[in-house]
């Protein structure tokens, strides 16, 4: 069950993600394309620290012990 919420956060959070980094790069550098590359190419890395922490937490063993 873990999985597969896991799957539709990561398929949400990414969709949102791409979302605003494409607005937020079309009002901020409509006209510079140096700019808008250098922005895209950070922005295009950054959305893998949030993942890496979405799929930790995926792969997180559950806790065996009985209580």
């Amino acid at each position: 069950m873990r999985k597969l919420f896991g799957y539709f956060l990561g398929l949400i959070g990414l969709s949102i993600y791409i979302l605003l980094v494409a607005r937020l790069g079309d009002a901020i550098f409509p006209m510079h394309l140096a700019l808008e590359i250098a922005y895209y190419a950070v922005t295009g890395i950054g959305w893998i620290f949030p993942a890496m922490w979405i799929i930790r937490w995926w792969y997180k063993p559950k806790n065996t012990e009985n209580n």
